[in-house]
C-alpha cells in the first residue's frame, strides 16, 4: 500500500491562499491609491478654496467701503461680484484640484497594476 503524498496537497493549497491573498491585497492597494489621491487633492484645493474665498470677500468689503465713501453704484456692482467672483474661484480650485490628484492617482494605479500583474505572472511558474 502506498501512502497519500500530502506534502504535494500542502503546497496546492499554500499557493492557492497565496494568489488569493496577493489578489485582495493588489486589490486594495489599487482602491487605497485612488482613494487616497482623491483626497490629497480635495484637500489641496479646499485650503487653495479658503484663500480665494477669503480674498474675494475682503475685496469685496473695500470696495463696499469705497461705495459708502463715493456713493458711486459702480463700487457697489463691483463687490457684489468680486464676492460672487470669490466664490466661484473656491470651487473651482477645489474641483480641478481634486480631479487633478484622482488623475495623478489613475497614473500611479496604472504602473502599479503592470508590476502586480508580472509578480502574478511569476507566481505561476
Amino acid at each position: 500500500m502506498s501512502q497519500p503524498n500530502n506534502t504535494s496537497n500542502s503546497v496546492w493549497y499554500s499557493t492557492r491562499i497565496l494568489r488569493i491573498f496577493y489578489i485582495v491585497f493588489a486589490f486594495s492597494v489599487l482602491v487605497g491609491v485612488l482613494v487616497v489621491g482623491y483626497f490629497i487633492g480635495n484637500f489641496i484645493g479646499m485650503h487653495m478654496s479658503v484663500s480665494d474665498i477669503q480674498q474675494g470677500y475682503a475685496y469685496s468689503g473695500l470696495l463696499y467701503t469705497i461705495y459708502n465713501a463715493t456713493h458711486n453704484p459702480v463700487y457697489y456692482q463691483e463687490s457684489q461680484v468680486t464676492q460672487g467672483m470669490g466664490i466661484a474661484e473656491g470651487q473651482t480650485d477645489l474641483n480641478s484640484f481634486t480631479l487633478i490628484g484622482l488623475g495623478s492617482a489613475i497614473v500611479a494605479d496604472a504602473g502599479i497594476a503592470y508590476l502586480l500583474v508580472k509578480e502574478y505572472e511569476k507566481m505561476d511558474s
